[in-house]
């Protein structure tokens, strides 16, 4: 169930309007059709928290799915990281899984890469063999470390 249907699950459970949703957030009808439509209108952690309160079921649940949609949740018991940024999309829940598998070194090689990765400017990489060259060092695939510029072949 993506997060158009667990509103639109909630709102009627309640049964309530998309007008009703829309006069208890201050919001156009319109906008609380986009957000249970295919337009991908997704609102931010913000609405959404606002969103758990008067749907009243779990801002995790709304948020990302999981768990139970605990209708007549009490907000307050609800996780603090409300406010913090959404982790449900399939390869990014694939990467947190990998990165709880993955010794320190490992982790500090792939965050030094990723940071690399996401600078405005492409980074130049070269591959050798089992080695990744970036403009900032080598990482060997292999072991998770670095490797002097000199040992690459």
């Amino acid at each position: 169930m993506n997060l158009a249907s667990r509103i639109r699950r909630a709102r009627k459970v309640l049964g309530m309007s998309q007008a009703d949703l829309a006069r208890k957030m201050n919001v156009h009808r319109s906008c609380v059709g986009h957000w249970e439509g295919v337009h991908n209108a997704n609102p931010g952690p913000d609405r959404l928290a606002e969103l758990s309160i008067v749907l009243v079921v779990s801002y995790e649940w709304l948020a990302t799915g999981r768990g139970e949609m605990k209708l007549g949740h009490d907000p307050a018991n609800d996780i603090p990281a409300a406010f913090g940024k959404l982790v449900d999309e399939p390869e990014l829940l694939r990467v947190v899984d990998a990165w709880g598998r993955m010794s320190l070194r490992s982790r500090n090689a792939l965050l030094e890469i990723a940071e690399e990765l996401a600078q405005v400017r492409k980074p130049r990489t070269v591959k050798h063999n089992d080695a990744i060259q970036l403009e900032s060092g080598v990482f060997d695939s292999g072991t998770g470390n670095r490797v002097a510029p000199s040992k690459i072949r």
